[in-house]
C-alpha cells in the first residue's frame, strides 16, 4: 500500500496540518481573519496587519474581533456610522461585497472586503488592496469625460452634470441657467487657415472662457465648434452677464498662426436660458439653442435670452 503524500517543509521535516494552514494564510496577497460565533479572533494573518498597518498586538487570536474593528476605525479615519455597521455586519449571514476608502496614516488606499459565513455562525473575511484598480477607474472614467482637444467636458458629461443640478433645482426650488455657445464662422477658419490653426482657436477659445467662469460653472464642448455652460445657482441675469463676459473676451483674443501670417480673430454667439420647473434638460437647451439662432440671425457676437 502506497503511503500518503505529507506537506513538508524544505528542510524535509513533516509538517502538521495546522502548520500548512500558517504558511498559507501568511503567503496569500489578501489579508485573512477567522471569526467566532462570539466574536472572538479564531485566526488571522500577517497581512491583515500589515495592509492596515494596526499598532503592534491589535490583533490576536481569542481578541473580540468588535475591539479590533473600533482600533481599525481609529487608525483608518473611519466615523462613527462606518464602525457600527462593520461591527452589526458581522452577525450577517449570507455572503457579501463591500468596497471601502480609507486613510492609511495620511494615505488614501481602497479595500475590498469579503464576507463569508460559516457554520455554527461566526464568518470568514478576506480584505484585498484595490487602490490601484480604483485608480485606473477613476482614471478612465475621467478620459471617458474629457474632450481630448480642449482638456474641457465633453458631451456626455456636462450633460450628467445638467441633470443633476436640474434635479437639484426641482427640488429645492433654486437657480439654474445655461448658455449655449458657437464660434461664428469657424469653417472660414478650418477652409481658409487649416485644421490645425482650427485646433488652436479651439483651445485657445476655451482657455479664455474657463477665465471668466466661477468655480461653480460647469465648460463642456457639445460638438465642432459648439459649447455649453451650466450655470448652478444663477438667474437669467447673472447668465446673461456672463455670456457678455465670455462674448467680450472671445472678442479681444488673438491667434498666432505663424509662418509670418496675421493674427487670427474670432468671435462667439450665445444663447442663454434659464431653467423653468418642470422642464427636462432636452427642453432647457433647446431653448438655449434657440436663442444661439435668434443671436446668429440678428448679425452674430451677440448674447440673446430664451
Amino acid at each position: 500500500m502506497t503511503a500518503p503524500i505529507r506537506p513538508t517543509f524544505d528542510s524535509g521535516t513533516f509538517a502538521r496540518p495546522a502548520e500548512v494552514l500558517d504558511i498559507v494564510l501568511d503567503h496569500i496577497s489578501q489579508g485573512m481573519v477567522v471569526i467566532g460565533a462570539d466574536y472572538r479572533t479564531l485566526a488571522f494573518n500577517r497581512r491583515f496587519e500589515e495592509m492596515f498597518r494596526l499598532p503592534p498586538g491589535t490583533v490576536e487570536v481569542g481578541r473580540d474581533f468588535r475591539d479590533v474593528l473600533r482600533v481599525w476605525a481609529r487608525e483608518t479615519g473611519q466615523d462613527d456610522a462606518m464602525l457600527t455597521r462593520a461591527i452589526a455586519e458581522l452577525d450577517l449571514t449570507e455572503p457579501f461585497e463591500f468596497e471601502f476608502e480609507q486613510d492609511i496614516h495620511g494615505e488614501p488606499r481602497w479595500c475590498l472586503l469579503t464576507h463569508n459565513p460559516i457554520p455554527g455562525n461566526g464568518c470568514v473575511r478576506t480584505f484585498t488592496d484595490i487602490t490601484e484598480r480604483k485608480r485606473l477607474e477613476a482614471q478612465l472614467r475621467q478620459q471617458s469625460l474629457t474632450d481630448p482637444l480642449t482638456g474641457i467636458w465633453n458631451r456626455r458629461a456636462i450633460l450628467e452634470f445638467l441633470d443633476v443640478e436640474l434635479e437639484r433645482f426641482h427640488r429645492h426650488h433654486g437657480e439654474l441657467a445655461v448658455l449655449s455657445l458657437d464660434l461664428d464662422h469657424f469653417k472660414k477658419v478650418n477652409d481658409g487657415w487649416g485644421h490645425l490653426v482650427g485646433d488652436a482657436v479651439l483651445r485657445r477659445f476655451t482657455e479664455v472662457c474657463r477665465a471668466q467662469l466661477r468655480k461653480s460653472d460647469r465648460f463642456g464642448r457639445a460638438g465642432g465648434e459648439e459649447f455649453l455652460v451650466v450655470v448652478p445657482d444663477g438667474s437669467l441675469g447673472d447668465a446673461l452677464q456672463l455670456g457678455e463676459r465670455l462674448r467680450e473676451a472671445v472678442a479681444a483674443m488673438r491667434i498666432e498662426p505663424g509662418e509670418g501670417r496675421p493674427a487670427l480673430s474670432v468671435t462667439v454667439s450665445i444663447g442663454v436660458a434659464a431653467a423653468r420647473h418642470r422642464e427636462s434638460a432636452t427642453d432647457l437647451i433647446q431653448r438655449a439653442d434657440r436663442a444661439l439662432y435668434k443671436a446668429k440671425a440678428n448679425g452674430r457676437n451677440r448674447v440673446e435670452k430664451g
